[in-house]
């Protein structure tokens, strides 16, 4: 403690010994309080009248007026003669929009307002039955300053309003005018709307009367459209009959035989007859062998016996074929021989289907069997083998005869049904046509029906309503309303809602608001400058001898403390007595300005102490970061997403925080909770400075070194 105080005193005697070291010492006292003040003072009423009043809009009116029963309107003049009244930003008035509009590109206004020459008509466009929306013109130029266009902005939406109120209440006031010419002329507003009532009733009377008609109409055309669907039903089957036929009849036509393809009938039942035969001496032949010895049967059961029978089923097929066509060309006895041959085969293919493999036992049994097989396909082999003995010419001529009969027929068929199906085709197009025609008007009446349907349940309505009205008392009130006072009710349409507004923590001006930021940033500067113009490092040349790392920390930061202190004095009672800022709570703001200088001074100092010109450099950017995050200009929410995550760690925020606490009033422990995190923020820096310094000191050394050979840089 004593080396401390030796220190102190020793820094002490240095400083006021030398005249240039008294007038630094005085000027970190003093100018970073001026900036403070000289912010404060330039914010100190920027969106009042008397600061606003004096940036230049340009007002041009190039509206050529409107003329209603017979009287000239012209809104523009009137809109020129509202704002040159209004003193909340300087107006000038100018001759024209192209003049406005050349004064705000030359940078002599920051904006213009312009009134098109049709703006009249447009107001006034509704009594001619239209509806035209009038449109203000409005420029401004934001290369001028970023700040103008939202004053001149929120002047624009002003003006706006007070045009939309004025036409609002030009329309309530013709309303109530038009409502006592109406009393003064005997109309009761009650008779008026029972009358409008009874007129609706009659009407919708009528309409359902046309409602009655449309639907006698509407089941006539349904009923035409029924028996015009029937009959193009039973058309339409008729149709399809036909053209079945009609298409069996033209398949048939084609694949009728001709005369010179049957010249040779008898050969092909010749023929027929003789591969029968044929195939049934082969199975025969088979049978024969293999029913020799139990190994050849067995041979042949295993691999043959389900062929042969496959080969008996296909003959007999074939056998059965040709006896069906003999049938039909009228040759019954040789379709009866082909038959009998065709029933043998049955026999013979059940035969063979019941036979098996032989054993010792059953040998003989399938051996008798085997051979009466052999004996049954000889006598079908020659029953078939006969046939062609019995085939005469006449066959030929039969076969012929009924070819020619056959196509006959066939091509009298066809053509008869395609004239049937050409009269329906024509039939069934005329009733389409008339079924569309049908589909059409229903489609109308249906339509025309519900029109009426939806105006009868709207007059029914209309009607309710004007009785209501007419029977209610409110409706006189109303009326007595509307014909006392026009220049009342005018007024209270044009403005039905009123807002009370309340604030919270008021500030008188928005200097005052401002004060904490500045101030704040104003501190933080001081005591970055102190860092800058005032050695951290205690000399052995000041002969206190051999000092430990702690005594040599506290010692010099006795004094940074004392300059911190004196800033926080100076500009806080300067905020209160010079600025004249609002403050709930003048002590508090003093005691925080100075947990604000002991704060700052220790961060800036610990970083310089433990890391020389790089905790210079870091001081530089964590002023920057806090000015640009800390949300003493912009809310912190619509600041990018690294300052929202960084500001709770920011100083300056809680610096500000006690500090709008005192000026605005206090809610809560906030105030304390702000001083206290300050506190916690100086303990941090304490040890930084104290932990990171001798590990830091050849880095540092390095740096100083480097710096020292630029020759152009402080080392």
């Amino acid at each position: 403690m004593r080396h401390i105080l030796q220190i102190v005193f020793s820094d002490f005697r240095r400083l006021t010994s030398s005249v240039v070291a008294i007038v630094v010492l005085l000027g970190l006292c003093v100018v970073p309080c001026l900036y403070a003040w000289f912010n404060i003072f330039s914010n100190w009423d920027p969106y009042e009248p008397e600061s606003t009043g004096r940036i230049k809009v340009a007002v041009a009116s190039d509206d050529k007026g409107a003329e209603l029963l017979g009287v000239k309107i012209n809104v523009g003049e009137k809109i020129q003669d509202a704002l040159a009244a209004n003193d909340s930003i300087g107006w000038v008035m100018v001759k024209s929009g192209k003049q406005a509009e050349k004064g705000v590109r030359a940078g002599d206004y920051y904006a213009a307002l312009i009134v098109p020459e049709d703006f009249s008509q447009n107001v006034m466009s509704f009594t001619a039955g239209e509806l035209k929306h009038p449109k203000l013109k409005y420029l401004e130029n934001e290369k001028l300053n970023a700040i103008a266009p939202k004053i001149t902005g929120k002047a624009k939406s002003a003006v706006q309003e007070e045009v939309d109120q004025a036409f609002i209440e030009t329309l309530a006031k013709y309303v109530s005018e038009a409502a006592v010419a109406a009393d003064n002329a005997g109309l009761e507003p009650g008779a008026v709307f029972a009358d409008l009532a009874e007129r609706m009733d009659d009407l919708d009377r009528d309409l359902g009367q046309c409602s009655a008609v449309i639907t006698s109409a509407a089941q006539l055309s349904d009923a035409a459209s029924d028996l015009i669907k029937v009959s193009d039903g039973l058309i339409g089957s008729a149709k399809d009959s036909l053209s079945s036929e009609k298409e069996l009849a033209d398949q048939a036509e084609i694949k009728a035989p001709d005369k010179t393809e049957n010249k040779s009938a008898s050969k092909s039942v010749e023929n027929a007859s003789s591969a029968i035969a044929g195939d049934l001496a082969k199975i025969r032949s088979d049978v024969a062998a293999a029913s020799k010895d139990m190994d050849a049967w067995n041979s042949f059961a295993g691999e043959k016996l389900k062929k042969e029978k496959d080969a008996v089923d296909k003959i007999r097929a074939k056998t059965d074929s040709v006896a069906a066509n003999l049938r039909k060309l009228g040759l019954t006895v040789l379709a009866e021989k082909f038959e009998s041959v065709s029933g043998k085969l049955a026999a013979i293919s059940g035969k063979l289907g019941s036979m098996e493999k032989a054993t010792e036992e059953t040998w003989p049994e399938i051996k008798a069997a085997a051979e009466d097989l052999v004996k049954e396909l000889d006598e079908a082999k020659e029953e078939a083998g006969s046939i062609k003995a019995e085939v005469s010419a006449d066959i030929d001529k039969k076969v012929n005869k009924a070819v020619d009969d056959a196509n006959n027929a066939i091509s009298n068929v066809s053509d008869s049904l395609g004239d049937a199906y050409g009269d329906l085709s024509a039939l069934s197009g005329a009733l389409g046509e008339a079924q569309a025609s049908l589909g059409h008007l229903r489609s109308g009446l249906d339509g025309t029906a519900e029109t009426i349907g939806t105006m009868r349940q709207g007059l029914s309505a209309l009607s309710m309503m004007f009785n209501a009205i007419a029977d209610s008392d409110a409706l006189d009130d109303v009326n007595a309303l509307l014909t006392s006072d026009p220049e009342k009710i005018a007024d209270f349409i044009s403005q039905p809602v009123g807002m009370k507004t309340e604030t919270i923590y008021p500030v008188a001006n928005y200097g005052s608001a401002m004060a904490p930021f500045y101030t704040v940033l104003a501190q933080w500067v001081g005591a970055l400058l102190a860092a800058v113009l005032i050695s951290s490092k205690v000399r052995r040349k000041q002969g206190l001898g051999k000092l430990k790392l702690y005594e040599s920390f506290f010692g010099r930061y006795r004094l940074f403390l004392f300059i911190g202190l004196a800033q926080a004095l100076i500009v806080s009672l300067g905020d209160l007595l010079y600025a004249g800022i609002q403050c709930e709570h003048p002590g508090l703001f003093v005691l925080a300005a100075c947990v604000n200088g002991i704060c700052f001074t220790m961060i800036n100092y610990a970083l310089v102490f433990a890391l020389d010109n790089i905790g210079l450099g870091l001081g530089v950017i964590v002023l920057v970061m806090q000015v640009a995050g800390a949300g003493g200009t912009y809310p912190v929410e619509v600041l990018p997403p690294v300052f929202r995550v960084l500001n709770p760690a920011m100083p300056f925020k809680y610096a500000m925080d006690a500090m709008k606490e005192c000026v605005c009033g206090m809610y809560g422990d906030t105030y304390v909770k702000s001083i206290a995190v300050l506190g916690a923020f100086t303990l941090i820096a304490m040890a930084f400075g104290l932990l990171l310094y001798y590990p830091a000191l050849r880095l540092n050394r390095m740096i100083a070194i480097s710096m020292k050979k630029s020759d152009v840089m402080l080392g």
